[in-house]
């Protein structure tokens, strides 16, 4: 019983990322963005690109920065999703658009720290020595 409810709880914390999104998976507008630009940020030794995505609601224009090194080509139509009453919060309306929130973040912490403290507070600790028997005798000897 007591693995069930552990297992339960991972799943719970799995989870986070979609109930995080419910509202926005539910009620969200879609559109069509284009990939305009890639932006290449220099970080020590390598460069990171990110692409940036156009995309138009009612008469006007916004942008967003996609994913890290997200291979889309200038010119890629993505389909996008975004709250009713905020445009301008567009995410890409994949899978990996709704991992790259900050409710993943939190979820992957979540998950760390639940298995450490379950872990870390199993009872009985496992017996290494007792496939072996020794007799004190032979121990003398």
């Amino acid at each position: 019983m007591k693995q069930a409810r552990y297992l339960f709880i991972n799943l719970l914390i799995l989870l986070a990322p979609i109930y995080g999104n419910w509202d926005l998976i539910i009620n969200g507008k879609h559109c069509q963005g284009t990939v305009i630009d890639i932006k290449e940020i220099k970080q020590q030794l390598f460069y990171e690109t990110y692409p940036q995505i156009s995309y138009e609601v009612g008469n006007k224009t916004y942008k967003i920065e996609g994913p890290e090194n997200a291979d889309y080509p200038i010119g890629m139509k993505l389909e996008l999703i975004y709250p009713e009453d905020e445009p301008s919060a567009a995410i890409i309306y994949s899978v990996s658009g709704f991992l790259s929130q900050w409710y993943t973040v939190l979820a992957l912490v979540l998950l760390i720290l639940w298995n450490a403290f379950y872990l870390s507070f199993l009872k009985g600790k496992p017996n290494n020595n007792s496939h072996i028997k020794m007799d004190k005798n032979k121990l003398l000897n």
